[in-house]
């Protein structure tokens, strides 16, 4: 169905969609809060996670695979102050981005997390993405 230009309400839920497209898009764009939604999905909602917890995973899942930190951020003191920053940027900018979208339950009092419904279905999407991706990389290996 096309809008009738003429007719400002029947633009209206083009506009909402694209909205909340963006901002859907906008959520998903950082690799710490996709790290967030997988490592969420295989907890149980019911027991919220810490987030000590969470950014230990971030961590190791984000940083792994950045160049930037290599060795230096596996070892000692450098390990330490990632784990800080990770947990800060947890705290103050992905959780609550995350719950404001209404994908995580953010108790900043327990400072704990857990997956909401709709958290889930993005999560289950983001492992068909991921599942879509590994597929298409052995292939290119394989040509």
């Amino acid at each position: 169905m096309l809008p009738v230009i003429s007719d400002p309400e029947s633009l209206t839920p083009l506009v909402g969609a694209t909205a909340d497209t963006d901002a859907d898009i906008d959520i998903l764009a950082d690799r710490h809060r996709r790290a967030v939604l997988r490592y969420l999905a295989t907890r149980d909602p019911a027991d919220p996670v810490p987030l000590a917890d969470l950014a230990d995973f971030v961590v190791l899942e984000t940083d792994a695979d950045d160049q930037r930190s290599g060795v230096l951020a596996m070892t000692g003191d450098a390990l330490f102050g990632t784990r800080k920053r990770v947990h800060s940027s947890l705290r103050h900018n992905h959780v609550p981005r995350l719950a404001e979208a209404g994908l995580v339950a953010f108790d900043p009092d327990a400072n704990t997390v857990a997956l909401r419904e709709d958290g889930e279905a993005v999560a289950e999407e983001l492992e068909r993405v991921d599942a879509e991706r590994d597929v298409a990389e052995d292939e290119a290996t394989i040509a």
